[in-house]
């Protein structure tokens, strides 16, 4: 099986789940008409040369066009997020969200930020409705491939020209809000998607050092990196934090024995803190609801 250990120690991943593996690179090498070691080694060509200062640029953008640019743009996001996507590390999540979505009755999800489609195609592949919302370029492109391929009519909205007039159980954020020019008003937005009583789902890193992965998050919201002043601008009036939404006991007790990815359960910890977890916000009353317009910022 095809292994890139240099990406796996960027992305602090333990290794790749054989099966989910197969799947995405054959979709990733069908798509693009490349071998996966092909496509790896453009990666890096692009991710040494043209990409360090573009990201620089992002980093420290003034204005949203100036990332939304960027975004449209790059190729960098097909490979790298397909790898992470590979990974056992983010199985295992996709696997929370599901369990989440049954055991709390979350029967329609959003993925807000949804990449190359990862999430979508899990959920729905095990009966759970997620639609994709992202700005338009080439992970959106290739991720509306995916769903083709597998004779999928999924709902897919592009920020740029209009957002989604339903109402969702729950909005999922993953790894996203940080790469948001206009954080506060994208979580008004958020907000009317979501159904009183409904969830954002939130997994994010405010970065405060440079370096890759680190520097593509805006500046401007290192201060986020402190939970605290993350929970105050989602609440906001709109949201009260609930907990984290983790793996429960039973999962830890499996992967204490080995099985260091299992998920047998989810439970919500009532304890405000950023890392490895998402963050549950409630939508509460006041909103304006998901039938009036909605117009991209």
């Amino acid at each position: 099986m095809f292994r890139d250990r240099r990406l796996e120690e960027e992305l602090t991943l333990e290794s790749l789940d054989p099966r989910a593996a197969a799947e995405i690179f054959e979709d990733l090498t069908a798509c693009l008409r490349e071998p996966i070691e092909r496509i790896a080694a453009a990666y890096w060509r692009y991710r040494e040369t043209a990409d360090v200062a573009a990201q620089e640029r992002v980093a420290r953008a003034t204005e949203a066009g100036e990332v939304l640019a960027y975004y449209q743009a790059t190729p960098h996001y097909l490979y790298e997020l397909s790898y992470w996507e590979a990974s056992r590390d983010k199985q295992s999540w996709y696997r929370v969200i599901r369990t989440a979505a049954r055991k709390y009755g979350l029967r329609r999800l959003l993925d807000y930020g949804g990449g190359v489609g990862g999430s979508v195609v899990h959920l729905r592949a095990h009966g759970i409705a997620c639609d994709y919302l992202d700005v338009a370029g080439k992970t959106f492109e290739y991720a509306a491939w995916r769903f083709a391929r597998r004779g999928w009519e999924v709902p897919m909205w592009n920020v740029l020209s209009g957002w989604p007039q339903a109402e969702y159980d729950a909005v999922m954020a993953w790894d996203v809000l940080e790469h948001i020019f206009d954080l506060e008003g994208t979580i008004g937005q958020i907000a009317r998607l979501i159904r009183p009583g409904g969830w954002l789902l939130s997994k994010s890193t405010f970065a405060v050092a440079d370096g890759h992965h680190l520097h593509i998050h805006l500046a401007q919201h290192a201060r986020y990196a402190d939970v605290r002043e993350f929970n105050r601008l989602v609440a906001g009036g709109e949201f009260r934090f609930i907990g984290q939404l983790k793996p429960d006991r039973l999962s830890r007790l499996l992967r204490s024995c080995g099985l260091r990815h299992a998920v047998a359960g989810v439970r919500i910890a009532a304890r405000l803190k950023h890392g490895g977890n998402f963050l549950i916000h409630e939508r509460m009353q006041g909103a304006p609801a998901a039938s009036q317009p909605v117009g991209a910022r």
